[in-house]
């Protein structure tokens, strides 16, 4: 980064991290090239300011993705006990922001868990497939459209890793996308707008991914009963869908 007439200018990489490098440095540079992202070159790299980066965000949703609602969810009345680990609690970091000094948010990406709107909770920066908590550790565990971001073939290491550090009859309470099939669409990212509900706070958030996968309900709640989950909620409204398990 370069402050340039008290102006910040941002380099490829630094945009590649504003987008959790979900978007290559090499992408960028060639949307610099076709003149989607308006810059200058400075000392044989490419800069530019956040105006115009907030302008590529808005471009790239038109040209390449595709979201699902906004969608209202309702937490205010969602019951979450006791010690709670939240996976994936960087970005929004809306179960943070929901029950605070409760919670352990976890997330492999340090400039996640930096910029989450949380405060109160306790940040690590961890790879749920390897969870560095002893057994029965957690009454709670969360994970707030985050299962989209992994996966599939690690979705069941992170669910056994979750079985692990729950105490006995401590609860996994899931929300998440279905994410269909592609098949011939050109778009390529797939996500969904919230509108999270907390007593009398809205957070209005997004999620979204690389159209590379499908999943829905019933792939994690058969997931959780090979494992050894007891199901208590399955519920599926439009694009999204919550469940709730015990570990028996």
């Amino acid at each position: 980064m370069k402050e340039i007439d008290n102006v910040e200018y941002f380099d490829i990489n630094n945009i590649s991290e504003m987008f959790h490098k979900k978007i290559s440095a090499e992408e960028i540079r060639g949307y610099f090239e076709e003149g989607k992202i308006k810059g200058k070159i400075i000392e044989n790299e490419w800069y530019t300011n956040q105006n115009a980066i907030d302008d590529f965000k808005n471009l790239l949703v038109d040209e390449r993705a595709i979201f699902v609602g906004p969608y209202k969810i309702d937490l205010s009345n969602i019951e979450l006990k006791g010690r709670i680990l939240d996976i994936g609690g960087g970005g929004e970091g809306v179960i943070g922001q929901f029950k605070g000094e409760q919670v352990v948010a976890i997330d492999p990406n340090r400039s996640e868990l930096e910029e989450a709107k949380s405060t109160k909770d306790l940040k690590i920066v961890m790879d749920a497939k390897d969870l560095q908590f002893l057994d029965n550790t957690f009454d709670t565990v969360t994970a707030f459209f985050t299962m989209m971001y992994i996966q599939i073939a690690d979705h069941k290491k992170v669910f056994e890793e979750i079985y692990r550090v729950l105490k006995k009859d401590g609860e996994f309470v899931l929300w998440d996308l279905t994410i269909p099939n592609r098949g011939n669409i050109k778009k390529d990212i797939y996500g969904v707008r919230l509108n999270v509900k907390i007593n009398d706070k809205i957070i209005e958030s997004g999620y979204g991914i690389l159209w590379n996968k499908e999943q829905d309900m019933d792939h994690h709640s058969d997931l959780a009963k090979d494992i050894g989950f007891k199901i208590l909620k399955k519920e599926e409204e439009k694009d999204t869908f919550y469940l709730r398990f015990r570990k028996s």
